[in-house]
């Protein structure tokens, strides 16, 4: 073996071990984009519960999601046409549990809601956000532990503040998912 042979088969090696790395790199933006949007559609529909804002308001709710949606889909583009961009098996596997959890959140919002009525259905979402940062805090994100705890706090603070509930999940949208992207962000530069 000559050495340009054991300069591919080491470039192979290596790229080997970047593929199944054990370790978790998420993009905080992504929660910061989807945490706010989150967390001002439980603020304009309590806004409007409480006759703040008109009922038309309420359709800023798909404007929002598209936006997010959009934003989503040009950071994945840009990513892929970057050099070398090439995501783990690790980072593959937690993408599907995010959409796992994000299409049962969807689905049963959409054939549930007698069961799951008012609040709960803007609480489901809130858990779907947890199970994601708790998947990442289990690949040793400690910030991603906190924004799941806040979050699970605040459907327990919502259960017992009706009245209040879209506020303080809100809060929690807020304060844990985009609040762990903008952390993580910070913590990367």
């Amino acid at each position: 073996m000559d050495s340009s042979d054991a300069r591919e088969h080491l470039e192979m090696v290596e790229r080997i071990v970047a593929a199944s790395s054990r370790k978790l790199e998420v993009s905080g933006e992504f929660f910061l984009v989807w945490g706010l949007a989150s967390g001002t559609l439980d603020l304009i529909f309590q806004l409007v519960n409480d006759g703040r804002l008109p009922l038309a308001t309420v359709w800023a709710g798909p404007l929002l999601i598209v936006a997010a949606v959009l934003y989503t889909a040009v950071r994945v583009r840009r990513f892929r046409a970057m050099p070398g961009a090439r995501m783990t098996l690790l980072e593959r596997e937690f993408l599907n549990v995010l959409w796992i959890a994000l299409a049962m959140a969807f689905a049963v919002n959409l054939v549930g809601g007698h069961i799951f009525s008012q609040w709960a259905q803007a609480a489901i979402w809130s858990v779907a956000a947890a199970i994601a940062l708790f998947y990442i805090a289990v690949h040793g994100n400690r910030r991603a532990l906190v924004g799941g705890i806040v979050l699970l706090l605040s459907i327990a603070f919502a259960n017992f503040s009706v009245p209040i509930a879209g506020y303080v999940l809100a809060g929690g949208m807020y304060l844990g998912y985009a609040g762990f992207g903008l952390a993580d962000m910070l913590a990367r530069e």
